[in-house]
């Protein structure tokens, strides 16, 4: 999702796979967020007119949200995810794009969105300046920017380096079954300041405790824990300013144009 298409389809995988794997990633986010669809949903109440997701994946927020008369934008470079959620909502607007670099003039959001943990999987500060900019130049006069993302410690995550496979989550499938969401994490090859290569795969958990991939696993990528000020300081260059802070766990901001 984002400018990282982390769920588009390997070589490996059947459509039926991919799709199969995009939904098992949106429950996991939802299992993990934090409340974070009424999240949106209360910010969303709060404004009114055109809502722009950027890495919108298959519009797990944006279709949590109702349209009602207002214009949903969901932007994404992954074209499985965006095909499924235009069936959720074909009367949004779903763009295949980089979210770095889109540009659509005239278009004004009342809130965007960066949401699904979209800042982890971006690596450079450059990129999620870009990005950041990208929000501010289509949000209207007196609207919002929303971020909202898992707050990760860089000691923590390069403490698990080279480690074992862990449990990351247990939740129970739209079936019934219980799907196991295993971790582990290896050294950035390329040396980037607080980066991991995270590895991910899942596993039904059968009645008799054994476990069964559910399609093939991923294939490492990187992931970055931003902090906050490093946050802080590239949305003021992008010219966004933080008006309100969500708990300490989570980075969970709202921001405006730092120029209204």
């Amino acid at each position: 999702m984002g400018t990282l298409p982390l769920s588009g389809a390997t070589s490996r995988e059947t459509l039926e796979e991919v799709r199969c794997r995009l939904l098992a990633d949106e429950r996991d986010l939802t299992f993990a967020a934090d409340g974070d669809l009424a999240y949106w949903q209360r910010v969303a109440g709060e404004s009114s007119g055109p809502i722009v997701e950027i890495g919108c994946g298959a519009g797990r927020v944006l279709t949590s949200l109702g349209s009602g008369e207002r214009q949903l934008i969901g932007i994404d470079l992954d074209s499985a995810a965006l095909s499924l959620a235009a069936e959720r909502a074909p009367e949004a607007d779903w763009i295949c794009a980089d979210g770095r670099t889109w540009r659509r003039h005239g278009t004004a959001a009342s809130l965007v969105i960066l949401s699904g943990d979209l800042l982890s999987i971006i690596t450079a500060p450059t990129d999620l300046e870009a990005l950041l900019r990208t929000a501010t130049m289509h949000c209207g006069p007196k609207g919002q920017v929303g971020i909202d993302a898992t707050l990760m410690d860089p000691q923590l995550i390069a403490n698990e380096v080279a480690g074992e496979w862990s449990i990351d989550l247990e939740r129970a499938d739209n079936d019934f079954t219980t799907v196991r969401r295993e971790s582990r994490i290896a050294t950035d090859p390329l040396g980037r300041p607080n980066t991991v290569l995270l590895e991910i795969r899942h596993r039904s958990v059968g009645a008799d405790g054994q476990l069964t991939a559910i399609y093939p696993d991923r294939t490492p990528f990187a992931i970055r824990a931003w902090q906050p000020d490093e946050v802080r300081s590239l949305a003021a260059a992008a010219g966004l300013q933080v008006v309100r802070v969500g708990a300490d766990d989570r980075l969970r901001w709202l921001l405006r144009s730092a120029h209204e």
